[in-house]
């Protein structure tokens, strides 16, 4: 979708002629827009990385939920500047769209299922802080092995309903061995910054442990 608004910038103001939008796999939104403005009043006029859309622009419509994430300047006649002004985020005003679910084939990785990890790419509107520590939000496993860096696999992630473990988690205990069978598990995490939100990506694969006694 497009716009074009006319008009022409006075000293200090800034013009909005074009608006485009577009929209990645995971739900991400990117919208640009291209302002004139007097070459004189370029620096003044320029945004600052992460200022929120409803902070900037001049459109009819504002969006508290998308920020500048880039922006460059092309001279034009009349010293005049073009100011193109690249925000990254969401327009609605709540919610975060679905994950998206891959299956990676991996040798080696399964042990009641296929030999695979399974990858959730999805938006989070937490910290980086509180991703790490938390990760898709699911519960931390109760056994040393795995209690710094492992969770479960939550039952979905946005909305997108995750696979279901090969076997149910259990636990068998014999004179000399405990062997506990945890399924689909956090094996890995990571994350980018875009805009207010992160774009974050959780692997999980299945895991157990195994106590000699």
């Amino acid at each position: 979708m497009s716009a074009v608004i006319v008009g022409s910038p006075s000293s200090g103001n800034k013009v909005l002629r074009r608006a485009d939008f577009s929209t990645e796999r995971i739900g991400l939104e990117t919208l640009n827009e291209v302002y004139i403005v007097r070459t004189a009043d370029r620096k003044t006029l320029q945004p600052s990385f992460g200022t929120l859309h409803s902070a900037y622009s001049t459109a009819s419509t504002t969006f508290a939920r998308m920020a500048v994430e880039n922006f460059s300047f092309r001279e034009q006649d009349g010293d005049l500047t073009e100011i193109n002004v690249t925000y990254v985020g969401l327009t609605s005003s709540s919610g975060l769209p679905p994950a998206l679910v891959r299956f990676i084939p991996t040798p080696g990785a399964g042990i009641y299922g296929p030999n695979m990890i399974i990858e959730a790419e999805f938006l989070t509107d937490k910290s980086e802080t509180e991703f790490i520590q938390t990760g898709a939000g699911g519960l931390l496993i109760q056994a040393d092995r795995f209690q710094a860096e492992g969770r479960y696999m939550p039952t979905a992630i946005n909305g997108t309903k995750m696979p279901s473990n090969p076997r149910q988690p259990f636990q068998t205990t014999s004179l000399f061995q405990q062997n506990t069978y945890f399924g689909y598990v956090q094996t890995s995490l990571s994350c980018d910054r875009r805009g207010i939100f992160l774009v974050a990506r959780v692997n999980y694969a299945e895991a157990q442990s195994g106590v000699v006694g």
